[in-house]
C-alpha cells in the first residue's frame, strides 16, 4: 500500500526536470528540494525509458504524492522523500 508523501506535513505540488536524473519538487508550504535519482534510474532496469532526458521531463505527481511517467515507470510517495538533496529553498 503505497502512503502519501508528505514533509513536515505537506505534500509536493510541483515538480521539475532540472537536469539529467535530477528533479526539484515544490510543497504545499512553498518549500523548494532537489532529488537525484542517479542511483535508482542507473541501478533499475526497469527505469530504462528515464535515461532519455525527453522522456524523463515528462514526470508528474500522482493523486499520492508519488512520481509517475506516462507508461507507468513510478516511485512510491514513500519513496520519493529517499532522494531529497540538501534544503535549497524556504519561503520568507
Amino acid at each position: 500500500m503505497n502512503l502519501p508523501a508528505k514533509h513536515n506535513g505537506k505534500k509536493p505540488i510541483k515538480v521539475t526536470a532540472i537536469r539529467q536524473y535530477g528533479l526539484q519538487l515544490l510543497f504545499e508550504d512553498q518549500r523548494e528540494y532537489q532529488l537525484d535519482l542517479t542511483s535508482l534510474i542507473t541501478q533499475k532496469t526497469i527505469f530504462w525509458r528515464l535515461k532519455n532526458f525527453r522522456y524523463f521531463q515528462k514526470v508528474s505527481i500522482d493523486p499520492l504524492g508519488g512520481l509517475c511517467w506516462p507508461e507507468g515507470e513510478d516511485i512510491a510517495p514513500e519513496k520519493v522523500l529517499q532522494y531529497i538533496t540538501p534544503f535549497i529553498n524556504s519561503p520568507g
